[in-house]
């Protein structure tokens, strides 16, 4: 089984901060829906972000747009060998049920993020397709998983040929996978990856993007393990 977390994503509803921001209510208008009830997006309120810490970084629900979309469709998943988690950056988790097709809309995709703050389940309790927990730091939701071997990619780690890399894990009866990729533009983790990963990889000289990191481990895990 391959898990795969796409860690400190950069999704949540507007804070607090700016709810009362004229850029902020004006799109909550359009929208029909109360500022604290819409997904923070720079595509949309980057003039409002400027007062946040970490604004250049934050409300980029894109990315995890784009990883479920790229993951969820994967032959790795629709030969069930996978399992997907969000985490975002106030330590939420969302589990994705494999069964999942996000809309390719983007509109539609941030309002069903939406309904999942709202309801902590989307559609429902009876076939729960996004189920969101809260306060699940990153350390605790890879502990959860159990998995035989942890592995953080990021560009500083140890570069490797991730085919070979596999392989070998697999030689030693490393069955069960946890993957760690980032979710944020640009920056540095926050979370202590020493104490939750085996190993820090890197599989290119050059930053790459969250999906392409994703469908690159998806690829070689397909060709190891199944």
């Amino acid at each position: 089984m391959l898990n795969l977390v796409l860690a400190e994503s950069e999704l949540e509803l507007v804070p607090k901060e700016i709810v009362d921001n004229p850029v902020i209510r004006s799109y909550a208008k359009q929208k029909g829906k109360q500022p604290q009830q819409i997904v923070l997006d720079s595509n949309y309120h980057h003039k409002a972000m400027f007062d946040l810490p970490d604004f250049k970084r934050r409300g980029r629900p894109d990315i995890v747009h784009v990883f479920l979309l790229t993951t969820l469709e994967s032959i790795v998943n629709k030969k069930g060998g996978l399992r997907i988690f969000i985490h975002t950056r106030n330590n939420d988790i969302i589990t994705v049920n494999p069964e999942t097709r996000i809309m390719r809309n983007y509109e539609r995709f941030l309002g069903l993020i939406e309904q999942l703050f709202e309801k902590n389940v989307v559609p429902d309790k009876k076939k729960p397709l996004l189920e969101l927990r809260k306060e699940i730091s990153l350390s605790k939701l890879v502990g959860e998983l159990k998995s035989d071997h942890k592995i953080v990619f990021l560009e500083e780690g140890t570069t490797v040929d991730l085919n070979k890399h596999l392989t070998e894990l697999k030689k030693h009866k490393k069955k069960n996978l946890t993957c760690i990729i980032g979710g944020f533009p640009h920056g540095a983790y926050y979370s202590d990856i020493e104490s939750i990963s085996d190993e820090k990889i890197s599989i290119y000289p050059e930053t790459l993007v969250s999906w392409t990191v994703a469908n690159e481990v998806l690829v070689n895990y397909e060709t190891v393990y199944l």
